[in-house]
């Protein structure tokens, strides 16, 4: 090796690299050396690896800078064409990577976006993660495409974006779904301050459009339909029953401890449905299982219940008897053709969750067949318009998984309870989930006014 890098004899002054040399340059194993174009700030560097990348050697604003990129995939000429675009903007006093603004739109800076590194999920070789979660990263992707990708809100250049466009568009997803599209603003607002941070250019000629075109009351008023429409629904006990011997009894076994589990726990289902193995541990002094997750920005420590222990060990015999290799939990199984096909690469995501418990139509799955035991689990529709007016589409809206939390809220007692029994942050979080206080509670509450009547009263 060091004999063909003698012979080779590396270039003492720039030359015009060739992609038959690019490729043939021979590493040295003890350190990186780099050999420079006849195109200026451009280098092609050959690591003691034996990689090659492209490197553009720079100076912006007084301070020297580097970004390189595989030699794989782009050939010398477009090396140095790639160079000579970023060259033109910093002679102008430009960021190199400065698109003209003109051309800027969502849709040309989507590829960019969602391979940064602050958004792609990404795991390196110590195990630190980075980037968004695997399920928010898809969750951004699919509503681009849903809801940008056709659009002339993705499509129009940034500098020409009308604030009533934006408007339009947003009214018109909030009519159908306004948590989505509340979603859909950040994710416009979010990727447009991307673009804004990459080219100094537009970033002097606009603001954050998707910031500016609806207010705060406007979002507001958003925020307070989500929370109206989120009616509690504390399950009853011969609905909980109903779901809980239908578990046992369901065909996908996997799917029944799922719903068991959450239904054990009380935890977020998004938390049930991410565990890993390695997850859940044990304290020996204390003698419990618990797990971590994260409630917002804060993290928590989950104390498994004796009944959520016991579908925690029956899953693992159930993994155990199928032979599943796999460290999640829950991992999702491919069903595809209407057929086991094995295990997916992955954990349950929110769609797998859902088509175990409501089915594909909304109607069945483990819902569907504990109805059959208990009809009002699948709500109690309004059948005059006096009802509609009064109580919407359900008088009785049918159980969701969410509903666990409403009913261990209910039943804790006092809002206090009900806060430490969900592991929310504050009481104001538990309320949305809290239906009523307990009637021991409104009686202690007669028997403190009893006891300041009576010492109003000059007769005692």
């Amino acid at each position: 090796m060091y004999q063909d890098l003698e012979r080779m004899k590396r270039p003492d002054k720039p030359v015009l690299i060739k992609l038959k040399n690019a490729l043939e340059y021979p590493y040295d194993p003890d350190t990186d050396y780099r050999v420079s174009d006849t195109t200026k700030h451009l280098k092609l560097r050959i690591l003691r690896s034996g990689n090659r990348n492209w490197e553009y050697d720079y100076i912006h604003r007084g301070k020297r800078q580097k970004y390189s990129w595989p030699l794989e995939g782009c050939t010398p000429p477009q090396a140095r064409a790639k160079v000579g675009g970023w060259e033109e903007n910093r002679r102008k006093g430009l960021d190199p990577f400065t698109k003209a603004a003109k051309g800027i739109n969502l849709i040309s800076i989507k590829d960019e976006y969602f391979k940064h590194r602050k958004i792609k999920p990404a795991t390196n070789s110590k195990g630190v993660k980075s980037g968004l979660s695997d399920k928010e990263y898809y969750e951004r992707k699919r509503r681009f495409d849903k809801h940008f990708t056709d659009y002339a809100i993705a499509q129009t250049p940034l500098l020409n974006l009308q604030l009533s466009e934006i408007e339009g568009w947003f009214n018109n997803i909030a009519a159908e779904k306004p948590s989505e599209a509340l979603a859909c603003l950040f994710l416009g607002s979010h990727m447009t301050k991307y673009a804004l941070k990459a080219s100094e250019e537009l970033r002097g000629a606009i603001v954050n459009k998707f910031e500016a075109a609806l207010d705060k009351d406007d979002i507001s008023d958003i925020k307070q339909r989500i929370k109206d429409s989120r009616t509690k629904r504390p399950i009853k006990k011969n609905e909980w029953n109903a779901l809980w011997d239908t578990c046992e009894n369901y065909g996908d076994e996997l799917g029944g401890l799922m719903v068991q589990f959450i239904m054990a726990l009380s935890t977020r289902g998004k938390h049930a449905i991410e565990l890993s193995k390695s997850d859940i541990e044990y304290d020996g002094d204390e003698d419990v299982y618990h797990f971590s997750a994260k409630f917002k920005k804060k993290w928590d420590t989950v104390v498994l219940t004796d009944r959520a222990l016991k579908v925690y060990k029956k899953i693992l015999a159930l993994h155990k008897k199928e032979g599943w290799i796999t460290d999640y939990l829950f991992p999702s199984r491919d069903y595809s053709g209407g057929k086991f096909q094995g295990l997916r690469n992955r954990k349950m995501n929110s769609d797998d969750k859902q088509l175990i418990f409501t089915g594909r139509d909304r109607t069945g799955g483990i819902r569907g067949a504990a109805a059959k035991i208990a009809p009002s689990i699948l709500g109690i529709k309004s059948k005059t318009k006096a009802d509609r007016e009064r109580y919407g589409e359900w008088k009785e809206k049918p159980i969701g998984l969410h509903d666990v939390r409403d009913t261990y809220a209910t039943n804790a007692g006092n809002i206090s309870s009900a806060t430490q029994m969900l592991q929310n942050s504050q009481d104001a979080v538990t309320k949305e989930h809290y239906a009523e206080e307990s009637l021991k509670d409104k009686v202690a509450v007669a028997r403190a006014k009893n006891k300041l009547l009576k010492g109003m009263f000059k007769n005692g």
